[in-house]
Parts: structure tokens; sequence; C-alpha cells
């Protein structure tokens, strides 16, 4: 098996063309077996005198042929089935692994002995850098306890993964067990084109007549912002809002929120913190969780008076529309409605002008312009699904490395979900050799309908310019060492940062405006049309920002006072008052789905808005110098991505701005006050 097995046999890029199930966990199994024995030998090895290539590089040798193995595979879950249950079993192995790997005592004594002595004291700063990482996530993987604190910590764990698995289980019941039946077309009076032929596909594939509303989030915020048809919206609103929510306490995700709370504040407190909120901030390199809680609470007193306002404008557009009151599934197409003007460009008209084509041609052109970077797709590159596109990405003549592009929504991929995979990190190992980086970015655009290519809203745009930024920042980190080359060890907001970035591209008129050609005739969108679109999108941003603030106060608040007594439900009330959010009705699960909290966020997902912040404000040198100025393009290389994990991300931002960071663009924008 071994012998013919393509997971074990391979330059860097598998070929998934030879990839069967029963590959995948034996070549897993083979390479932990294969680490366990090397780790061995490099402690014993290594026991007199600790080296830098002979320890470090050699351990990081060891973790990356694991983890590249392991995220070559990971998008075979999008298979569903047996594939899906193989890979599963995969990332649960290395997991494992990697736990029991940090929790070495006598691997982090031979860290430590190379640290302090004169080969280690003449390391360059960046090698020193990777230690001190080293360090920590050693002490915050529980290699400073006992041997019984280990087991107990190990057991905790898989108390964690397995409430996050209930977590999923429980979504995908409540989501599949609800659907609507619409067989008049009348009720879907005022809904986009794309939505209502999207629903037509999904009743066909039922055997059905008519159109099927499922809870996805495009066809549900579809009916909820346009449907003219408000016993429609209430249907959709009702169901979509209570995803996650059962009156059965183990189907109820507001008890696996608990139950994870709970686990998580156990966890850390083994491992020496007050709470999880503290260790968590202080695994990713976080700030302080003091400067986190002022940040949100400084960011929520500046949003009260313009939702305030917004309320109020709500409320008498309603009574003018003959509503005696507003009802939570009223919100958001009165809030279309009252911005809607009749010269506005309707989301088909922008839609047609942003085919799949066109945008990946824009994304390839602007890393072109910015950085230099030659992206060229290569169609003999092996990928896992026939609708993956696959390119080889050059700088200054130089080959960096490989990004996989798939875009198209599929059968097991989850609806509207839009992800990156860091597939392969650069690095030079102890011979030498430059091992390349390789990124996946992931999407779920509709596929092509009734002979239209696959067309993309805004909304779409964003996610895919989102990805496209993770995707560039992975490929253009300059740093040598394996770990300081993984942009997900920057932290909360440092991580997200370049995703944030590359969405104001988005909202600039002038760019989409050159970028835009209708899949028919060709004709690009006018500036002025786009600005208007912009504003009427741009008008629905603060109260989404409160949406933000309530779910990063529910996080904190969850993760920080896990035992205080009160229920998840109170939680994402009170998290929703202090927001200033509209206030939510009695029924309301809108936190139930949040599936970030079981994806790495937890304790942390205020980084998307901390990198908001950060992004509006090195966007603002784009805003003055061009948006394609290469000048720019290449100092954002030079001083943010270059460095990796290297340093913190605000030392990046402050050198790129060559001034302090400012909140004042992120205030201005969304209509904030500065004071």
């Amino acid at each position: 098996m071994n012998s013919a097995n393509p997971l074990l046999h391979h330059e860097q890029l598998i070929d998934y063309a030879r990839v069967r199930i029963e590959h995948l966990q034996p070549a897993i199994e083979q390479i932990i077996a294969d680490n366990h024995s090397a780790i061995d030998v490099i402690i014993e090895q290594q026991r007199n005198l600790p080296t830098w290539d002979d320890l470090v590089l050699a351990v990081d040798a060891l973790d990356a042929r694991l983890n590249n193995t392991l995220y070559s595979i990971a998008p075979l879950l999008l298979r569903g089935g047996e594939w899906q249950q193989a890979a599963s079993v995969c990332w649960d192995l290395a997991q494992a692994f990697f736990v029991q790997k940090r929790q070495n005592t006598e691997l982090l004594a031979l860290y430590e002995r190379l640290a302090v002595s004169p080969h280690g004291l003449n390391l360059d700063w960046q090698s020193k850098a990777a230690l001190q990482r080293t360090f920590r996530t050693y002490r915050l993987s529980g290699a400073h306890l006992t041997v019984a604190q280990r087991v107990k910590l190990m057991a905790l764990e898989q108390q964690i993964s397995d409430l996050q698995n209930a977590f999923y289980d429980n979504l995908g019941r409540s989501s599949d067990s609800w659907s609507l039946h619409i067989v008049d077309e009348q009720r879907l009076r005022g809904l986009p084109i794309v939505n209502r032929s999207a629903m037509a596909a999904a009743a066909q594939a039922k055997g059905l007549g008519g159109w099927l509303i499922v809870l996805e989030e495009a066809s549900c915020l579809a009916v909820i912002e346009h449907a003219q048809d408000r016993d429609l919206r209430e249907q959709v609103y009702r169901a979509y809002l209570q995803r996650g929510a059962s009156q059965e306490s183990a189907f109820d995700n507001g008890q696996v929120f608990q139950a994870l709370a709970d686990a998580r504040q156990e966890k850390a407190q083994l491992l020496g913190f007050d709470d999880f909120v503290q260790f968590n901030l202080q695994r990713r390199e976080g700030a302080a969780a003091q400067q986190v809680r002022a940040f949100l609470t400084d960011l929520t007193r500046q949003t009260q008076p313009g939702l305030q306002q917004e309320r109020q404008q709500l409320q008498d557009f309603a009574q003018q529309q003959g509503l005696p009151s507003i009802e939570p599934w009223d919100v958001a197409y009165l809030r279309k409605q009252l911005r809607n003007t009749p010269l506005a460009l309707s989301e088909d008209e922008v839609r047609a002008c942003f085919s799949l084509d066109t945008v990946i041609k824009a994304l390839v052109d602007l890393a072109r312009q910015l950085f230099g970077l030659v992206l060229t797709e290569v169609r003999s590159i092996p990928t896992w699904d026939p609708g993956v596109r696959a390119f080889e990405v050059e700088q200054d003549h130089a080959l960096l490395g490989y990004l996989y592009i798939d875009a198209i929504g599929r059968e097991g991929k989850q609806a509207d979900s839009a992800w990156t995979y860091y597939v392969c990190n650069r690095h030079i190992d102890a011979e030498g050799r430059y091992h390349k980086a390789a990124a996946a970015l992931f999407t779920s655009i509709v596929p092509a309908q009734d002979g239209d290519p696959p067309l993309l809203s805004h909304l779409d745009l964003r996610k895919v310019f989102h990805e496209f930024g993770h995707c560039l920042h992975h490929l253009l980190v300059r740093t040598s060492n394996y770990h300081l080359s993984d942009v997900q060890n920057l932290g909360p907001g440092g991580f997200e940062v370049a995703g944030k970035l590359f969405e104001r591209w988005c909202w600039s008129a002038e760019y989409l405006a050159a970028i835009s050609s209708h899949y028919l005739t060709g004709a690009a969108l006018t500036v002025p049309a786009i600005q208007t679109f912009l504003g009427q999108l741009q008008a629905q941003e603060q109260p989404k920002l409160a949406v933000e603030l309530a779910k990063s106060l529910f996080d904190l608040d969850l993760h920080g006072k896990a035992d205080d007594g009160r229920s998840v439900v109170q939680r994402v009330a009170d998290s929703f008052v202090s927001a200033g959010a509209w206030p939510l009705a009695d029924f309301e699960r809108p936190l139930h789905a949040f599936d970030h909290l079981v994806a790495g966020y937890d304790a942390g997902y205020f980084g998307y808005l901390w990198a908001d912040v950060y992004a509006f404000d090195l966007f603002s040198r784009f805003e003055q110098e061009g948006l394609l100025n290469p000048s720019t393009g290449r100092a954002l290389h030079a001083d943010l991505f270059a460095l990796g994990a290297a340093r913190p991300v605000q030392v990046g931002v402050e050198a790129f701005l060559k001034r302090p960071l400012s909140a004042a663009p992120f205030l201005r924008w969304y209509g904030l006050s500065e004071v």
C-alpha cells in the first residue's frame, strides 16, 4: 500500500487523480509514525549539543510534511460521505499528534538549551523570534503540567472537539429539516432574478415544480430584504433566525455553547489563566483583554447616535407605508425600501457585469499591478474537482508557489461559505532547499444557470476579494522559517488584515467600473451609477456593524464569564442591547448558528473589527497614491506581508503608513463620531 500511496510520494502538489479513499488514513498514520521515530532520534542525537539545523529545522520539516499532506487532503472533505469521514479521521489523528508533540518535555528542554547556548545567542532575530514562539506554544499546550494534569487536558481537548462536532450536527439537522415550497410566483415579487432561479433549481432537484426556499444565507436574505409578501418574509425570518435552536437540550446550540465555554474555561485555568479570553489572546499574540474590551466599548459608544437616528427613520418610514409597528421581518426590507431610488442599479444589473471569469481576470491583474505577481493558469496541475482552477505564482521570474481557486458552489460545500486553506508554508530546510507556498481559495458562487455564466453579487465580490487577500498574504511572505511563514500566527486582528484590506477595492466605484463587463454585451458600468449603488449599500452597513459588535461582545462575555449563571440566550440579548442593534424578539436565536465560535475564532471574533480598523487606514494610503499604484503595493509587501508572523502586525501597519495607526478612516466611512 505505502509504495503506491500518492500521499506518501509526492514533491509538493498532490496528484488528486490517483488518490483513493483507502489512501487517506494510512498515509497520515504512516507520517505520524515516521514523525514519532524521527523525534526520538532527534532527542537522542541533540541531547548534548542542540543546533538550529538539526533540532529546529529538523522538527519543522516533520511538521511541514504532516501539515502539507493534511491540508492537501482537506478539500476532499467536500466530496462528502466516506471521503468526508476519512478526511475527518485524518484531521483528528494529526491534531492528536501535534498536541502530544507540544507536551514533549524532552523536546522542549532541547529548545531551551539551544536558546541559552552560544550558538543560540548568536542566531539572527527571526530565528530567535521562532524560538520564543516555540516556547509559548509548548507552554500553552501544557508541557509544564504534571502527567495527571496533561491527561486531564487531553480529556478536555476531546470534550471540546466532540462539542464542536455536535454544534455542526445540530446546525445541519435544523437547517435540513425546514424548507418552503412556493407554487405562486407572485409571492416572490421583489426578489432578484438570480435568487428566484436558484430557488427554481432547488425545487427541480427535489422533483418539484415552482420554487423551493431552503435555509441558506443567499436565499433567506433575499426574501428578508426584498420580498414584498410580508407573510413570506415572516415565515423565512422565523425559520432562519432559529437555526441551531431546539427545545431538546441535546440538539440546542445554546446548550452546546455553554458546555464549550465551561470546558474552555477549565482548560484555561488548568494552564494557569484566569479565563479563556486571557488564554486565547496569549496564544494568538493578541492585545490584552482590557485593551480589547476598551476597543469594543469605545466603538459601541460611537455607534449609538447613528443607530438611534436610523431607528427613528425606519419607524417614520414604516408609518408612511401603513405599518403601525415594525416587526423583526420588516427591518431589513424597510432599510432597502427607504434607500431605494428609481434610477438606482438593481442587484441583477450589477451582478450581470461581474461574471466569474471577469472577476478572476481582475484578481490576476490586481496582483500583477500591485505586487508584480504573475499568476498563470496551469491546467496540467491536478485538482480535487474539475471546477477548480490552478495557478502558478511568480514574482521577478521566480516561482513562489501555487494558488487554487475553487469558487463554484456544489454539493458538499456549505452554501454561502468562503474560506482559505494554507496548503503549504514557504520555508527553507536544513539542506538549503526552498519549499514553495500553496494556498487554496474557496467560495460558493451560484453555478451557471439558464445558459448564463456564474455571476457575482456585491457580497460575492467581497467574499472572493477577502479570501484572495488571505491567499496573497500567504504567497507574499518572505520569511524562511516554517512557522514564521504561517500568517495564522498573527493573532485575531493581524490574521484578518489582508482579507479586510482587499475588500476595500470592492467599495471603490472607480475600480468596480473599470473591471465591470456585462457578460452579454461587454459594456461597463458607469462610475456615477456604481457610486449610487454603493451608497445605498454603505448606508446599511452601520446596522450590520452593530450586529458584528454584538457578536464580539457575546464572544468575550461567554468566554470571559462562563460560570456567572446567565444563559446563552440572555447573554445574546444583553450583547445586542449593549451594541445598540435592533432589539431581539423572544423567538429569535441569531447566534445559535454562530459557527465562528467553533471554527477557531472563539474569544477572538473581535479580530474582524480590529482588522477593519487596520484595513481602512492601510487603504487610505492607496486612496491617496492610487488604487493600482505599484510603488504603494510594493511598500505594502515589504512593510507588512513579507515578514509573515515574525513581528506584530501593528508594527508593519505603522511602517507602511509611516505614522501611528488611526481609526479615523474607519469611523468616517461608517459615519461615526471621532470624539
